[in-house]
């Protein structure tokens, strides 16, 4: 072996294959690829090898390393070395493969190539030229001056011998004989060299022939050519023992894939033929030129059927006798063609996410596989409909995973479809691609209020609508973006309906008149609705709805007195104010706008009525004379439709002049009047004395009187304090009124009246944040405060005293302070049970009566991490054949978790589990567990894989389940024997149809796959042999179909046997040795015994041989 860079000029000399005795040298032709003589010459007389055009390393042009077969002569007789042909392989290296340059000098230098020697005898013995007898140790030649030039400065290593006669002494390189011996003829003599070279990485072997012959024929040039093919006589080889080659599906049938070819030494024609390997599918889809050796397809391969197949290639010199032959291994790689469209493992997903779900969550992950392989199957996968409502999602182009890259809000978007497209990574113009649509459900979120259409209502309600019928008198409407039952709502009132007048429809919002209504005793209400969805924990929202009473004209006026008895001096001025005859009338408006007019009395009256106020004053003087007694009615009619009236009689005593003031007894006089009392109720009665006689005095309230609240009138010669409008304790607390009490003549006194107004409970409490909405974890112990609850009451003492109670359905897990509204819990929570709880809580003032208010407390509990995830089964079985391919689907398993948001979300794992050491991974998102490489059953046939669901919550929560995996059988693997030749034995003599022998094979597949078929395929001694097969066990006998006898010619019988397994086969050689057994019995023919006696001597010892013959073998005594 010689290495050359490819930067070596024309003419420079690469080898010195001269040697010590040959003359001529040239390539041999027959041995030596026509393209090498272009590339390199042999000097003819020194056997130089040189260059003769620029080289390259690539192989693109030519094989590299270059193989020359160098022969060489010579020309006289004598020469110690008359005949040789010599391979050298020349390995070329440069820039261009410094990448794989030291591979292919390993692999060359791994090539174990011969040389042949043609060498006379030295001394032969003149009278037997063709024997050459040797003593023990006798050198026969030395062997390293025998190698070309370029050798010698190489070490040797002699490895093998081939006749054990000989060996090869180590110092010096002479081959000498071991024991006295003759050889006679041509011996050929097979050397192992081991040398070690300068500029080679390692030593390599070579193997010299050396053919000795007589040295007297050594210049017959008839004796030469008989030599030359006696070293010539080899049979063909091939290079490799392996050949690979690849070949692309679906390429037409008679597609070329290689060429195979072996060298025969003496250039005879070879016939090649291929058998299939291992699968016998292979052998009807290739076939092989007998001359050529081209390889070529017979049909359209596909390589995921079969994607490699194994062939024996047999080269045949039948030129020969008997023929020679030789093997190799031909391994054909198909190649992929981007023939298949990736598949989605579903054509349609149908999935859902919650609405709440975190940006970057992952949703689902889509799977493609493609039968295809290398960059073929690598699949991309995209979104071909990613704008609009669906920006709102991510697909991974490598793995798959669909994950939200913008918030989701159900309200906006319920649904969305996506198209999606895996797409292979083969050549751009013949790339192939699926779709397949996802469709993705948002699911609700109570992530919304109910809303009402007005933030506030208002609506006017006649007093006198009959209640009986349940009026509906007005209609809240809420609505709520939330679907199911977070988007049903419910309304209730839940403040300013104390009295129960009103009901509210809990579906439809309709507002009905439950009880009478008095616009008398209350003239408006607020009331507060609340309307709450279904949800867990439910949501809220209240308005207000204000109910204003219309006055009807359903009260009469009412004087405050039915009579009215006055006196007054006979002398007083017209237009005198002598009693104010006054009624009030409970209605409001016009119902209570009240005018006075005079009936009776006569024409000639000489007082009126005033129409707004009701003072009776003079309209003329009066004369006691002409009538000191005056009688009549006074009529107060309202303005209602139809009108009311009511009247009083008045009394009117004309007197003479008087000489007395009026006197109050006392003078001051103290009350206290409550905020709530009516008008028309009595406060106070002033008493005033006049000496005169039969005094009519008169009662005015001059001053003090704010806003008219109160009136006062003459009864039985007392003033009557009586309230003229409501009062108000926050406007006006106490009031000094001064009463005036006049008698007919003008005179009077005056006396001081102290109203203090005490505080009704007129103010109900209120709440101050309404509604109230807290938090609490669901673990919080019992005790924990949830919130605080405050409400306001406008009322002083007692009647603005709170106290606070739960109210409406009962909800023990909660307790409310009476005092401080403190909400506290009274039990653990669990949210997996109940996520939230509407409380209803009143506040009641200690007035009398009382007064309330109510409002809702929404309470949600809040998720812990404490339920770790709960798997669907206890326990996952499936099965997968053990041809899947990497990625495949193997089941899907699915773990819920009762927690909430994180603490809920589910991710899959192997991690502290079992994969099945890499078989197979899992879906952290679907669950899905895939093969992960590809598996054998006759590996593992089964595997228990321990898969964990974990939560995301703080600490993180688990589970496990074990997933049972059985692995299909798939008749992927021959039948196999045990050994590589069957040697059978048989008796001879066995009769016809004995069985030889067993022939068994076993095949690592189960079931149907494992079956054996068994068959003579062939043989020169098939048609000697029958097969009896034994399939539930196994194996075939192997039975004799003729007569067996040692004794004949034919004492060895040779055969070949097939073991199928559908589709895939191995053969075996089988050899039967018949044994001899003694079924001849010796053979005596008569004979004669001769003795010479001799005087006084007996012969002893002896003294002849029976002529007996036995034809057994093994009976020869």
């Amino acid at each position: 072996m010689v290495i050359i860079p490819d930067t070596t000029p024309v003419g420079r000399q690469v080898f010195l294959s001269g040697m010590d005795g040959p003359s001529r040298y040239k390539l041999d032709s027959r041995k030596t690829a026509n393209f090498v003589h272009r590339f390199f010459h042999v000097d003819e007389d020194t056997g130089t090898v040189t260059v003769r055009r620029p080289l390259d390393c690539t192989g693109s042009f030519y094989t590299n390393p270059v193989t020359l077969w160098i022969e060489a002569w010579a020309d006289r007789p004598g020469a110690p070395l008359d005949y040789a042909t010599i391979p050298l392989r020349i390995v070329i290296t440069g820039d261009a493969c410094k990448h794989h340059s030291s591979v292919i000098e390993r692999e060359v230098a791994s090539w174990i190539d011969n040389a042949a020697l043609s060498l006379p005898l030295p001394d032969p013995n003149p009278s037997d030229p063709d024997r050459l007898c040797l003593r023990q140790s006798q050198v026969i030649l030395r062997v390293p001056p025998l190698l070309p030039r370029s050798l010698h400065a190489c070490k040797y290593d002699f490895t093998s011998v081939s006749d054990r006669r000989l060996t090869v002494e180590a110092h010096g390189g002479d081959l000498v004989s071991l024991i006295d011996t003759c050889l006679v003829g041509i011996t050929r003599i097979k050397l192992g060299l081991r040398m070690t070279c300068p500029g080679l990485a390692a030593p390599y072997d070579h193997d010299l022939m050396l053919v000795l012959h007589s040295a007297a024929s050594s210049g017959d040039e008839g004796q030469i050519r008989r030599i030359r093919r006696q070293m010539q006589t080899a049979a063909p080889y091939f290079e490799r023992t392996l050949e690979v080659a690849h070949v692309v599906e679906e390429s037409d049938k008679g597609s070329p894939v290689t060429t195979i070819t072996a060298t025969d030494p003496e250039n005879a024609p070879l016939t090649y033929s291929i058998e299939a390997v291992l699968d016998a599918r292979s052998q009807r889809m290739f076939e092989i030129d007998p001359s050529s050796g081209l390889v070529s397809t017979t049909t359209k391969l596909d390589r995921e059927l079969v994607d490699v197949h194994y062939f024996r290639v047999k080269a045949i010199d039948k030129a020969s006798s008997p023929p020679r032959s030789a093997t190799t291994t031909l391994q054909i790689n198909v190649d992929d063609a981007n023939d298949h469209s990736p598949i989605f493992e579903r054509e349609e997903y149908d999935t859902s996410v919650r609405e709440s779900t975190s940006v970057g969550s992952t949703v689902l992950t889509v799977r493609a596989t493609d039968q295809d392989a290398g960059p073929n199957a690598e699949l991309r996968y995209t979104i071909l409909n990613p704008t609009g409502a669906n920006e709102v999602f991510r697909l991974d182009p490598k793995s798959g995973e669909l994950t939200t890259r913008l918030p989701l809000d159900r309200e906006q978007h319920s649904r969305y479809s996506l198209s999606i497209q895996a797409e292979d990574q083969g050549p751009t113009q013949h790339r192939k691609a699926a779709t397949a649509q996802i469709t993705i459900s948002v699911l609700d979120e109570n992530d919304n209020y109910p809303q009402f259409s007005e933030r506030t209502y208002t609506v006017e309600v006649p007093e006198d609508i009959s209640a009986s019928s349940s009026p509906v008198i007005a209609h809240v409407q809420a609505s709520d973006y939330d679907s199911g039952k977070n988007g049903q709502v419910r309304y209730a009132i839940i403040g300013g309906n104390t009295a129960g007048h009103f009901t509210v429809d809990g579906l439809s919002g309709e507002v009905r008149v439950a009880a009478p209504l008095d616009h008398e005793t209350n003239r408006h209400y607020r009331l507060v609705i609340r309307a709450q969805d279904g949800g867990s924990p439910p949501r809220s929202n209240t308005t207000q709805l204000l109910v204003n009473i219309r006055d009807v004209n359903d009260n009469t006026p009412r004087f405050y007195t039915p009579l009215f008895q006055e006196t007054v001096q006979e002398n007083v001025p017209t237009g005198f104010s002598i009693v104010r005859v006054q009624a009030f009338d409970s209605d409001a408006g016009d119902n209570a706008l009240l005018t006075y007019s005079i009936e009776g009395g006569g024409e000639n009256l000489p007082v009126e009525v005033e129409e707004s106020t009701g003072w009776v004053v003079t309209r003329r003087e009066m004369d006691r004379e002409e009538n000191h007694h005056y009688t009549f009615t006074v009529v107060a009619r309202d303005h209602g439709d139809p009108p009311q009236s009511a009247s009083a009689t008045v009394i009117l005593q004309i007197q003479d002049q008087n000489d007395n003031d009026p006197v109050f007894n006392p003078k001051n006089y103290e009350v206290v009047v409550s905020e709530s009392d009516y008008p028309g109720t009595p406060v106070v009665t002033v008493t005033a004395t006049d000496k005169d006689e039969n005094p009519r005095l008169h009662y005015a309230i001059p001053s003090g009187n704010e806003r008219g609240r109160f009136s006062i009138t003459a009864q039985n010669g007392r003033g009557l304090v009586s309230l003229a409008q409501p009062l108000d304790y926050k406007q006006e607390r106490r009031y000094v009124l001064t009463i005036t009490a006049t008698d007919a003549g003008g005179r009077y006194d005056t006396a001081t009246v102290y109203v203090n107004v005490s505080d009704a409970n007129t103010f109900p409490p209120q709440f101050e944040n309404t509604p109230y909405s807290a938090t609490i974890f669901e673990d919080a112990p019992e005790g924990s405060t949830v919130i605080m609850v405050a409400a306001s009451d406008g009322d002083t003492g007692e009647n603005a005293r709170i106290t606070y109670s739960l109210s409406g359905e009962s909800v023990p897990e909660f307790v409310i302070h009476p005092s401080t509204g403190a909400i506290t819990t009274t039990m653990p929570l669990d949210r997996e049970i109940k996520g939230g709880y509407l409380l209803t809580v009143t506040a009641r003032d200690n007035g009398i009566p009382s007064l309330s208010d109510t409002t809702d407390v929404e309470i949600t509990v809040v998720d812990v991490n404490d339920n770790a995830p709960v798997f669907s089964e206890t326990s996952y079985s499936t099965s997968v054949p053990e041809d899947a391919s990497v990625g495949a689907s193997v089941v899907q398993i699915v773990a819920n978790d009762a927690d909430a948001g994180l603490n809920g979300r589910v991710k899959y794992t192997f991690d502290g589990g079992n994969d099945g050491k890499g078989a197979f991974s899992l879906d952290p998102t679907s669950g899905v567990v895939r093969t992960a490489r590809l598996i054998d059953r006759e590996t593992v046939a089964q595997y228990s894989l321990v898969a964990y669901a974990v939560d995301k919550g703080a600490p993180k929560k688990s589970s496990s389940v074990t997933i049972l995996v059985d692995v299909e059988d798939i008749n992927d693997n021959p039948p196999m024997f045990d050994t590589d030749r069957i040697q059978l034995y048989i008796t001879e003599n066995s009769p016809k149809d004995s069985t030889v022998g067993e022939i068994r094979a076993r095949d690592p597949d189960a079931g149907r796959n494992a079956e054996i078929h068994y068959s003579i395929i062939g043989g020169p001694d098939a048609e000697s042999f029958s097969m009896v097969a034994h399939p539930n066990e196994g194996r075939a006998e192997l039975i004799t179909r003729i007569d067996l006898d040692y004794e004949s010619p034919k004492k060895k019988y040779q055969l070949n046997v097939r073991a199928t397994s559908t589709p895939l086969r191995s053969d075996i050689p089988v050899t039967v040795h018949v044994v001899d057994v003694n079924d001849n019995a010796p053979v005596l023919s008569d004979f004669r015994v001769i003795f010479n006696n001799f005087k006084n001597h007996f012969p002893v010892g002896p003294i002849g041989r029976v002529p007996a013959v036995d034809a057994d073998v093994t009976d020869k005594n």
